[in-house]
């Protein structure tokens, strides 16, 4: 009895009309598995005729009978949807479709519907240039809108005319001062010609300009190897700092026994004519010898240092630490 009470929901009969074929018939299967990893899916970005073009291209590489083409198309098509655009043709009606040009239409209307159209044409004729925008990518930019405006119907002269209106002042008197007359003066295949051209490779910079302008200012003078004048100019450093750390020894030696001398009441050193301690002139001497005049912090010539040593010697070790940096 319970059994009995059970409905079972009768299965939906196939969208596509049932298609009379030879029992022979097979389709390859690398056709079928091309079809497959080329699938549409229906979000917002999935240009439908994108996806047909490449649809008839892969039906092109493989060759069936005349009668048996077209066939093909409408029995392959719908493993080339997924997600939404799958979920589209399940909800067809059944046995709606009787042709391809029929499925054709179908799912361009669903994925790419007249209000869409509109818009894409309202952008283009309203195209303008971006802020700091170049020519060349003004150019490309609008190129893609067309490509994506399906059936725009815009001759090249009135793509020309669009293009030339929308960009700014500046851009505009680059193109009007062009050898040979006015932009506009010129007929449209020779003024796409000109873009393309002209505009593409000489009034923007290319890849290749772009590079060398970038180098020049990362190669030194000589233009020789970048590593190995980071390797001369780290060994130059290297034997200025042993050079500098030993003569800061022998200027250790020599301002300690200064030092020493000098707090000797019997020295010859202690000369009443010379107001100048000798542990400055003799710091002055070595900085005018040793051509530091310029780079020398201003901590040397604390008066400090005249009376306490150990601020002298800080002051040196202070220096060199500065010039090894």
């Amino acid at each position: 009895m319970w059994e009995s009470a059970k409905t079972v929901a009768p299965t939906l009969n196939s969208v596509i009309v049932h298609i009379d074929v030879d029992d022979n018939f097979v389709i390859n299967i690398t056709h079928l598995k091309m079809i497959w990893e080329n699938k549409f899916d229906g979000y917002l970005r999935a240009d439908p005729h994108d996806h047909i073009r490449e649809f008839l291209a892969i039906c092109d590489i493989f060759k069936y009978g005349e009668t048996e083409s077209e066939a093909v198309k409408l029995l392959i098509f719908p493993f080339s949807l997924c997600d939404k655009a799958k979920t589209w043709f399940n909800e067809l009606n059944e046995e709606s479709i009787t042709s391809w040009e029929q499925m054709r239409r179908a799912f361009v209307s669903r994925f790419f519907p007249h209000l869409l159209f509109n818009r894409l044409l309202l952008e283009i004729r309203n195209f303008s240039q971006n802020v700091c925008e170049s020519l060349t990518d003004a150019w490309l930019r609008l190129k893609n809108m067309l490509r994506k405006c399906h059936g725009h119907g815009l001759t090249k002269g009135a793509i020309i005319q669009i293009f030339y209106h929308g960009l700014d002042e500046p851009t505009q008197g680059i193109l009007a001062e062009t050898p040979g007359g006015i932009f506009l003066y010129r007929s449209p295949n020779q003024a796409f010609q000109f873009l393309e051209d002209k505009i593409l490779f000489k009034l923007d910079w290319s890849l290749e300009s772009k590079i060398k302008h970038r180098q020049k200012y990362v190669a030194f003078a000589d233009g020789s190897n970048s590593n190995d004048d980071n390797s001369r100019l780290m060994k130059k450093l290297e034997a200025l700092t042993v050079k500098m750390d030993s003569q800061f020894q022998n200027l250790k030696k020599e301002t300690h026994a200064m030092h020493k001398n000098y707090n000797n009441p019997g020295s010859d050193h202690a000369s009443k004519n010379d107001v100048t301690p000798m542990c400055e002139r003799h710091e002055i001497n070595y900085i005018q010898s040793g051509g530091y005049k310029n780079r020398i912090p201003r901590y040397l010539y604390s008066h400090q240092s005249h009376h306490d040593p150990n601020d002298f010697k800080k002051s040196l070790i202070e220096l060199n630490n500065d010039v090894k940096k």
